[in-house]
């Protein structure tokens, strides 16, 4: 991660594949919206609206995907992407996808990382339909009341037939938040659904349960990263093999590399 940021991410086949299958199945269930943005209020307007459209439609689908979320972790402004909520059993589920080169499940140091994604959405979208964090938190940080969108785009809402009540960043907040709210019951059980990258075929989902100990324990030894409170990590010893999948070993980063040519 650390890496990533400081060189550059770099875009594998396996990511661009992983893209695709995410953009077919959201297709599936979401109405495309093509919105031109010309400036950051526009950015921000179809952030959210693409998301209040997606929220619409979920208890009459019983599932929707890829749905924003703001935050908050301490001092900082956290957003994030769902894959999929799903209505089940008349709870509303959180599903993250993952897709895989074989039809085998990834170990549980492969799944770590994964588990702590979807922790992270489930603390984020739970902070939300509790009223931790709302549209007054959010307009507050991100100046919405501040922001106008521009006449282009105001010309494309009005091509869309999206009421001009609608056309606001602070009216499009209050509705985003308030279909967030209205939602249900978040599920205690979180879903990880791994796809064959090659075929889109679901291989298996990997269910779990996080405690408010784990929750907490996961987000806080992410955030002394973020605070300067201790350095990026390597994989621990045992896990090297994942270096075998990464664009900077050997080059970059060079905390294996010695052992890997012994």
């Amino acid at each position: 991660m650390e890496l990533n940021y400081l060189i550059g991410p770099s875009i594998t086949k396996e990511i661009m594949k992983g893209k695709e299958i995410h953009e077919e199945m959201e297709n599936e269930t979401n109405i495309p919206i093509v919105l031109q943005t010309k400036s950051y209020a526009d950015f921000m307007y179809k952030s959210l609206y693409t998301t209040y459209e997606a929220l619409e439609t979920l208890k009459k689908n019983k599932k929707s995907r890829e749905l924003l979320l703001y935050g908050n972790l301490g001092k900082y402004r956290v957003v994030g992407k769902m894959d999929e909520l799903l209505i089940s059993s008349g709870n509303v589920v959180i599903v993250e996808d993952k897709t895989r080169a074989t039809d085998k499940l990834p170990s549980e140091a492969q799944i770590k990382s994964h588990r702590a994604q979807v922790i992270l959405y489930k603390k984020l979208l739970g902070d939300i339909i509790s009223g931790t964090y709302n549209e007054d938190v959010f307009s507050k940080e991100y100046g919405i009341h501040r922001l106008s969108v521009t006449k282009e785009f105001e010309r494309q809402l009005d091509a869309l037939k999206i009421p001009k009540n609608m056309q606001s960043l602070p009216e499009i907040t209050e509705k985003f938040f308030r279909l967030y709210r209205g939602i249900g019951h978040l599920s205690e059980t979180l879903v990880i659904r791994y796809i064959n990258q090659y075929t889109g075929k679901k291989i298996d989902n990997y269910k779990f349960k996080v405690s408010e100990d784990e929750l907490d324990g996961t987000i806080n030894f992410a955030l002394k990263y973020w605070s300067g409170e201790r350095e990026a990590l390597p994989v621990p010893y045992e896990e090297k093999w994942k270096c075998d999948y990464c664009a900077f070993f050997g080059k970059e980063c060079k905390v294996w590399s010695a052992q890997k040519t012994l």
